[in-house]
């Protein structure tokens, strides 16, 4: 299909410039458009206006035309309007030109001020962060006084899908783990004569360390990520204010659920763990001539009662750490497209720190009082 090659009139008139075009407006002629108003525009006009009500056919290629006025025009601070459209040509235009304001160049910030907004943001994070905390401790004696302001039934969902949910994962890497540990640790033993003592290393690390870090983790890249995409699309969908409009804390609907359900699954999972990680190490030790009662006997005279808890208290604090991030920073959600997933990125990044130095704190803690 041929298509005549459409008029083009620029007619200045004062101080404006008055553009009006005839024809079809398409892929094959809007070559000759564009190179038709290279003359008139570089007659330096102060403001410009397009009239379409001539054109019969317009596509996509043929609304170029009027990208390049509005670029123009902008560029240069001028006004500019589009007449003689309407319908779906007027929507199709509006498509074309949304989004096309350039964009100024970001300043440069020196290294003074940089330090300074650094300065800032980090305060009005602290300020959040002992924001939140005192809210949860006010919310949670609360309830201590009075269980009725616990929605339980959020609490037992949320133990469903962050323990429930994780019990595959948390125990498959269990039982890696302790095998891993018993591999790698038997061939050093075995040259002292000390097979049998791979079992209290395994126990040892497994119960006191291990088994507690790995749920934490898992759960910081489940559970913590949920929370903070949860509750950050709800700040973006401003559904956090529609709950304040009606008088709802938040942090009591939202938030006290999600942190009391790790709390009560996060030492079970721990446990689990350290269990599946305990076999894992005798499956690679059976096969070494040790036995089970063998092996059993001298994980339990290796582990203690002090050592066991030692390994729940850090799973509770693990879990108060991974839920409070993940819930603080589906708050601090700012707006746009991207900032659920800034926020789901922040919460595992630092809850997985926040494991690591909590871990180190408790490890000297426990160790200075000979535990």
């Amino acid at each position: 299909m041929t298509h005549a090659a459409p008029t083009v009139r620029a007619t200045p008139s004062g101080d404006k410039l008055a553009i009006a075009i005839e024809g079809d407006l398409v892929l094959e002629t809007v070559g000759a458009v564009q190179k038709a108003l290279e003359a008139p525009l570089a007659t330096k006009p102060r403001r410009v206006s397009l009239d379409l009500k001539g054109v019969s056919r317009i596509d996509a290629s043929g609304v170029a035309v009027a990208v390049r006025l509005h670029r123009f025009a902008k560029a240069a601070g001028l006004p500019f309007d589009i007449t003689g459209i309407d319908g779906d040509r007027k929507l199709l235009v509006d498509l074309a030109l949304r989004g096309q304001d350039p964009q100024p160049a970001q300043a440069h910030l020196g290294m003074v001020r940089e330090v300074g907004m650094r300065a800032v943001e980090g305060f009005n994070t602290l300020k959040d962060l002992l924001r939140f905390c005192g809210e949860v401790s006010v919310i949670a004696l609360q309830i201590i006084r009075r269980p009725v302001l616990l929605r339980w039934n959020d609490t037992l969902v949320a133990m469903a899908r962050h323990g429930t949910d994780a019990v595959p994962v948390v125990g498959l890497l269990g039982f890696l783990i302790g095998a891993i540990i018993a591999f790698q640790t038997y061939d050093p033993m075995a040259k002292f004569g000390a097979k049998l003592q791979v079992a209290d290393v395994v126990g040892i690390s497994i119960v006191r360390e291990l088994g507690p870090l790995i749920t934490a983790i898992v759960l910081a890249g489940r559970s913590g990520s949920a929370f903070a995409a949860e509750i950050g699309t709800m700040k973006v969908t401003q559904e956090l204010d529609a709950l304040r409009t009606f008088g709802i804390d938040p942090v009591r609907f939202l938030v006290i659920p999600r942190m009391l359900a790790t709390l009560l699954v996060t030492p079970l999972l721990s446990v689990y763990a350290s269990i599946l990680g305990v076999l894992g190490g005798y499956i690679v030790l059976g096969p070494k001539g040790i036995t089970i009662m063998q092996y059993l006997v001298e994980v339990r005279a290796a582990l203690t009662i002090g050592g066991f808890l030692q390994g729940l208290a850090k799973a509770a604090v693990f879990a108060i750490l991974v839920s409070g991030v993940g819930c603080l920073a589906g708050i601090r959600t700012g707006q746009g497209p991207g900032a659920v997933g800034m926020s789901t990125t922040r919460a595992v990044v630092v809850g997985i720190v926040a494991i690591i130095l909590a871990d180190s704190v408790l490890g000297s803690f426990f160790y200075s009082l000979g535990i």
